[in-house]
């Protein structure tokens, strides 16, 4: 290992630098939360070969939990990965000035994305050239949580920094579009890149509808997909192609009286999350 203190403050494994404490191991990090930038030597080589990026661009993909955020972060990466353009994909936890620059100035020119949930007050959204968002119906984001053991209810700040995060985004993705047409987000967001003559939406929606979350433990480093992070019913709509999503996992349930009035409490506590969306 290269020393501590002659190498960034994140770990970078394809080219042998390790934070202090690494859990690196076998090409799995099973720190969950590493903001270290996780790409393969082969994939590193790659890049390698394709046309430096006249300018470099900062990609922000967005969303709080269960709202789709990493299917946009993974979209976001293989859109530039099919366009031959050279990018570092991160996960950071709270966004800083001081991570983004030291990131940036890292990639040397590349492309930095980054995957993030949280809002912050500690950087410049104009250091940014692009931020998208996710939003998803509280419905079903409760339902996801359910699922997963996470938690059983909407904190008020989930819905407060989604917000922040919407004020200051350009494009804002619903979480039942990716279900329902992922190509045609895909296309969007390919348009907001100015890359739409470079990729083929179809190829790159084939390899989305791959990925495969780790078995157990932490997530997988590069997708970020967490063991269980599909429901049975998502999952099963990878394997088979693009059909559209149960109402149940879209967050509308018309079975059972306990969870109507659950939706009508959300509705009530998010009046105008519910009313923006068009949810209600």
């Amino acid at each position: 290992m290269k020393d501590i203190e002659e190498a960034p403050s994140f770990c970078i494994p394809a080219d042998n630098i390790f934070c202090s404490n690494c859990s690196w191991q076998d090409g799995t990090c099973y720190n969950g939360e590493c903001e270290g930038l996780h790409l393969s030597v082969d994939e590193r080589k790659r890049h390698a070969k394709w046309l430096a990026p006249e300018h470099q661009h900062v990609i922000i993909a967005a969303g709080p939990e269960r709202s789709g955020s990493t299917w946009l972060f993974n979209a976001v990466r293989l859109i530039l990965k099919h366009a031959h353009i050279p990018y570092d994909p991160y996960w950071i936890t709270t966004l800083t000035t001081d991570k983004l620059q030291q990131r940036k100035q890292h990639a040397h020119g590349r492309y930095v994305v980054i995957k993030t949930h949280c809002w912050s007050d500690g950087w410049d959204t104009k250091e940014a050239n692009h931020i998208f968002l996710t939003h998803r119906d509280l419905s079903g984001v409760v339902a996801s949580y359910r699922r997963v053991g996470w938690a059983f209810n909407i904190p008020d700040s989930y819905v407060q920094e989604h917000q922040q995060w919407r004020d200051v985004a350009d494009q804002d993705v619903a979480y039942e579009n990716i279900m329902n047409t992922p190509e045609a987000q895909l296309h969007m967001l390919s348009q907001a890149l100015n890359v739409t003559g470079k990729v083929n939406v179809a190829d790159v929606n084939k390899e989305l509808q791959s990925l495969k979350p780790a078995n157990r433990g932490a997530p997988d480093p590069v997708s970020k997909l967490w063991p269980n992070h599909y429901s049975a019913t998502v999952q099963k709509k990878h394997e088979e192609g693009c059909t559209p999503l149960p109402q149940a996992e879209q967050g509308v349930s018309t079975t059972s009286a306990s969870k109507q009035s659950g939706n009508e409490n959300l509705k009530k506590r998010f009046p105008e999350y519910y009313s923006q969306y068009g949810y209600d």
